[in-house]
């Protein structure tokens, strides 16, 4: 429980302990490809933040701080502190939250194809993502409208992969309700702790993919300069779903940083 609010999460594999905070309208679901792979080396705690999965959906606003707090009273809870986490998305911003509110809870923290601002152009897609959910399009719909700023041409001018795509993402069993998506989507709008960045202290990595469109290299840059020293990796390949369309290389390059401050750490 987070106040009255209940946080669902999985708890896989053992080792040290990491959580993975997903992106906007996402359950912990997103992070299934992964969890197999990650749980080999780590305790693999991925959360649904409220509104999703099987987490509770109170009635919005939500705030991004809010959801930091769900976070850290989940890890409080498991008494696992301090943490290694991964934010993806939006994600990444309840994860740069906790960086500013919660530091004492975290070990090392990975921002990953994220962002700390909104730009006219991240608006403009979130209208329009919110125009489909109000309309009586089925979920393939809602799935295809979005799905274009995740993946590359690589999965995008293969129609077969494409389509096998979309239906994963159509068939989610625990689908977030529009209510819940919108109260995500002001959260996201709104947020934005530039001025508080350089007040971060924990090993911080941000990592991208160098075809992102829709959190841009641009955005990593300015989080990577305003964080004191935290390292940046720009991906070569890969869009916004670079940990699921180039997985290992992803992975390597997380798991190769937590590794690192590990050892700096004893």
């Amino acid at each position: 429980m987070s106040g009255e609010v209940s946080i669902h999460f999985t708890d896989t594999g053992d080792g040290p302990a990491l959580v993975l905070i997903p992106g906007l309208g996402s359950s912990s679901r997103s992070f299934d490809p992964v969890v197999p792979v990650l749980s080999k080396s780590y305790r693999v705690i991925a959360v649904d933040n409220r509104g999703t999965g099987r987490s509770d959906a109170p009635p919005g606003p939500y705030r991004i701080e809010t959801m930091a707090d769900d976070v850290a009273h989940v890890i409080d809870s498991l008494g696992v502190a301090p943490v290694a986490a991964v934010g993806l998305s939006m994600g990444g911003t309840v994860l740069q939250s906790m960086l500013i509110d919660h530091r004492e809870l975290l070990s090392a923290a990975v921002l990953l194809s994220t962002f700390p601002s909104y730009t006219a152009v991240q608006h403009a897609w979130l209208d329009a993502q919110l125009a489909v959910r109000r309309s009586s399009a089925g979920p393939l719909a809602v799935a295809a409208v979005g799905i274009a700023w995740v993946l590359t041409g690589s999965i995008l001018g293969d129609h077969e992969r494409l389509h096998a795509a979309l239906e994963l993402r159509a068939s989610d069993p625990e689908p977030t309700g529009y209510e819940a998506y919108a109260a995500h989507a002001e959260a996201t709008r709104t947020f934005d702790r530039r001025a508080e960045l350089p007040t971060v202290t924990t090993p911080t990595l941000v990592v991208v993919g160098a075809e992102d469109v829709l959190t841009p290299v641009s955005q990593s840059v300015e989080i990577g300069e305003l964080i004191p020293g935290s390292k940046l990796v720009v991906l070569p390949r890969g869009g916004h779903g670079v940990l699921l369309e180039y997985q290992s290389r992803t992975l390597a390059v997380v798991t190769r940083f937590l590794d690192e401050v590990r050892a700096r750490n004893g």
